[in-house]
């Protein structure tokens, strides 16, 4: 099966780019404000989940700082495909680490296959992105 990606235009794709960044400077102000929100969400214990508050905020500015990276260079013209590039990489690092914890039974095997799931789907939107934006089609 062949994809198509002439059905979307660049502009398109860049604003879908740009509200996908803004949701992650959300993500990390709000794990940064609560850190043991997302630990607790993947049904660690409050005890765990409030020792593991200084690494959430390691993730918490990643997500952040990527997220605004991105909205910058898309607001002011500059080419945002690096930014694309290291968010990419994190929720990679992300859906393995988080795979890592589903198989060692650190985390809800549902919940922690789902949220792996979601960070391999920003993966995935940042290469189409990428691969649209790289294109020149507006």
């Amino acid at each position: 099966m062949r994809i198509s990606y002439d059905a979307v235009s660049g502009k398109q794709v860049q604003t879908i780019a740009e509200a996908s960044s803004l949701g992650r400077i959300a993500v990390g102000l709000a794990t940064f404000a609560r850190p043991e929100i997302l630990p607790r969400a993947l049904g660690i214990d409050r005890g765990t989940a409030r020792r593991s508050s200084v690494m959430m905020r390691f993730f918490a500015a990643r997500e952040a700082a990527l997220g605004a990276g991105a909205v910058y260079a898309f607001r002011t013209g500059g080419d945002a495909t690096l930014w694309l590039v290291a968010q990419a990489i994190g929720d990679a690092g992300d859906a393995l680490a988080l795979a890592a914890a589903v198989r060692s039974r650190h985390v809800a095997p549902i919940r922690g296959a789902a949220l792996s799931l979601a960070a391999l789907s920003g993966v995935l939107g940042a290469a189409l992105a990428i691969r649209t934006l790289r294109s020149g089609r507006r």
